[in-house]
């Protein structure tokens, strides 16, 4: 009998005996694997983000003449163990939050490798980045600027490299929500991110009058893009190039340019792959188009190192038929994995026991009180047939997963291990019970009449 040849194997699976397997783990399949390791479960497959990372430093290497440092978005996915990968891999660090600048340094990024870009940002996280830990800034507001400024001398930052984000009017990404640059995203909610272009010459000239060194002009036009958006980052890189011809003819000359992150990859059988080859030679030939002396070029892949590397596998515990319709409850939810809910997400589910069964069409459901509480959300889909016990497969959850995760409803958080060499690592302390859930509260307080 021939085996099937699902589309997904790519990703490092193989189908044997009716049961899906990771090709990098030989010990047992992935439903076995849950007996031991509780549901629900983050499996982490370390040599496809090993396998990323070199897809990512071969396309450059082949398409792009210049230096190219490649700094690895940790919000996608700080698991400690992910970050070890990062440092071998000898990948920087771009990070939004000063907590994720200490973790990534804490699990060998070297210092001068970490950059941190955010948002509405506080003093007092300027003066831990600043300050205490010396890392690289990128400005993303003038009034960010200013408070940098005013304690120059007393942080000793005086002569500080900088990194100032360009809104390069133009934004790409998987959902409105994830569009970074222009003035809107298409559902009307103001871009808060980047400098315009018309104050960005200004905000390089006070960086250099408060005595910094500005070396560095950062774009970031959304998440989730693929090749069909590469027309989109082509008009922003070209708006940015010409930023840099501007920032040259006024003294700020060999600039790195950081051309950010946004990549995405393959959720549906229906998409293709990002094009990394295509897209380091996009870049090349814009920046010799320009004829601009770019010094060092950054890129920032997240999702696009990460994303695919992960399964979240989880148990069905009811099948039933409820208005015409076929759901199969797990012991996942909302909380367990977000994106499903709050962007419409689409992810493959695969159902692990019962790999060649017989397609049925499903709604697959989480174990939270609300009816938005559904991994296929208003599109049931075929997925061969479900039984109660059997583990299914929701695919792709290794960015954006369990970092955005909650324990609503009083629900732990999942379980994670990561496959390494063959070996499993335990990098969660299993599924949340409820005393890991409640040590932030103080519950040895108790009100009284």
């Amino acid at each position: 009998m021939t085996q099937v040849q699902f589309w997904w194997f790519f990703k490092g699976f193989d189908v044997r005996n009716n049961k899906v397997w990771s090709r990098s783990f030989k010990d047992c399949d992935l439903e076995e694997l849950v007996q031991s390791h509780p549901t629900p479960l983050y499996f982490t497959n370390g040599k496809r983000i090993e396998d990323k990372a070199r897809l990512i430093r071969e396309a450059f290497a082949k398409n792009y003449a210049g230096e190219v440092e490649v700094n690895y978005a940790v919000k996608a996915n700080y698991c400690p163990q992910v970050l070890d990968l990062i440092a071998m891999e000898g990948f920087g660090a771009d990070v939004v939050s000063p907590n994720e600048a200490i973790l990534a340094e804490q699990r060998g990024i070297p210092r001068h490798k970490i950059m941190f870009t955010g948002t509405s940002v506080s003093e007092h996280d300027l003066e831990i980045l600043a300050k205490q830990g010396k890392y690289k800034i990128d400005i993303d507001s003038n009034s960010q600027l200013q408070k940098l400024g005013r304690h120059i001398d007393e942080w000793d930052i005086r002569g500080s490299n900088l990194s100032i984000r360009l809104n390069p009017n133009v934004g790409a990404g998987h959902n409105p929500d994830v569009i970074t640059a222009g003035s809107k995203n298409e559902s009307g909610i103001p871009i808060k991110f980047g400098i315009e272009q018309n104050k960005i010459l200004q905000t390089f000239i006070a960086a250099r009058e408060l005595g910094f060194h500005p070396d560095t002009l950062h774009i970031h036009i959304g998440s989730g893009w693929l090749g069909n958006d590469v027309d989109s980052f082509r008009v922003a890189l070209q708006n940015t190039l010409q930023v840099v011809m501007e920032l040259g003819s006024h003294g700020f000359t060999s600039l790195n340019l950081d051309v950010g992150g946004g990549p995405g990859i393959r959720y549906k059988e229906s998409q293709e792959s990002f094009p990394f080859h295509a897209y380091a030679k996009l870049i090349s030939e814009e920046v010799a188009r320009t004829g601009v002396k770019i010094n060092k070029l950054i890129v920032e892949p997240g999702r696009s190192l990460v994303g695919d590397s992960t399964v979240l596998l989880t148990q069905v515990n009811t099948v039933e038929e409820k208005n015409g319709i076929l759901h199969a409850y797990t012991d996942s939810s909302m909380g367990t994995l977000i994106r499903p809910k709050l962007y419409h997400a689409y992810h493959e589910i695969i159902n692990v026991s019962n790999p060649n069964g017989f397609p049925m069409v499903y709604s697959v459901d989480g174990n939270v009180c609300e009816t938005g509480d559904t991994f296929t959300q208003n599109f049931p889909r075929k997925i061969p047939e479900i039984r109660e016990g059997d583990i299914l497969g929701i695919l792709d959850t290794g960015a954006y997963g369990d970092v955005m995760s909650s324990s609503y409803c009083l629900r732990g958080r999942a379980n994670i291990v990561l496959e390494y060499k063959g070996k499993l690592i335990q990098c969660s302390k299993g599924v949340e019970d409820l005393n890991q859930i409640m040590d932030r509260f103080t519950v040895e307080t108790r009100l009284k009449k």
